[in-house]
């Protein structure tokens, strides 16, 4: 399966630093899946980290620059929302805020910081930045985390890659928020363009994998 330049470049670099592990992992969702996403692991240096926001600003070229702050969410998205803004204006010299949420709550310093660090104000329109998305119920936390600080407008959610494993309650919840899913990779395009496809000499998903990954996808994955 054929995917567009800058998605099959960014997967060979999820791969070549092991960004995507392949195995038996669970989840915090109590789910054991073959396979996992650590999108840090795509971003120890300086170079690694600009090709991982390059991929996320290529994707947001595709769906608009209609939004005024990009957010990171609580972890992974922290450093996302920064590099991403910042290549942004670098690539396109479009230039957005952004921020991150705290996981817990400050008692000091700027009473506007308690919550969320960063320059949102009431009527911007967020993006948020992260790197997976399994059942969107943190990425529902998140954006109810914004609403309590300011009044905001959704321009939705940007993952690394989407596992593709929504349920249809998940999916009103997010509708119900306005939250417009966006991923750079869908998990099934992942292992359709691996399967058999060797990487640098290398074979990441062969018959086997692919079949454990079929079978957690029957359980797990939105059937289309």
């Amino acid at each position: 399966m054929p995917l567009k330049g800058y998605k099959e470049d960014f997967l060979v670099h999820l791969i070549w630093t092991g960004a995507i592990k392949f195995g038996d992992f669970k989840l915090k969702s109590g789910r054991v899946s073959p396979y996992f996403i650590n999108i840090a692991e795509a971003m120890r240096t300086g170079r690694d980290a600009v090709k991982v926001a390059d991929a996320y600003v290529a994707a947001i070229a595709e769906i608009g620059t209609d939004f005024d702050y990009i957010h990171g969410a609580a972890y992974k998205g922290i450093p996302l929302s920064v590099l991403v803004a910042v290549r942004l204006q670098q690539l396109e010299e479009i230039d957005k805020k952004w921020g991150y949420e705290r996981k817990e709550k400050k008692g000091h310093g700027v009473p506007e910081e308690e919550v969320l660090v960063g320059y949102l104000r009431n009527g911007d329109k967020v993006l948020i930045v992260d790197d997976v998305i399994t059942t969107g119920a943190t990425k529902i936390l998140v954006w109810e985390k914004l609403e309590t600080v300011r009044e905001v407008k959704p321009k939705g959610i940007l993952v690394a890659v989407d596992r593709e494993e929504l349920s249809e309650e998940d999916e009103k919840m997010l509708r119900e928020r306005k939250l417009k899913l966006y991923s750079i990779l869908k998990i099934t395009e992942i292992f359709e363009f691996l399967f058999n496809r060797e990487i640098k000499n290398k074979l990441y998903v062969d018959e086997k994998l692919k079949s454990d990954f079929e079978e957690y996808f029957k359980k797990y994955g939105k059937q289309y």
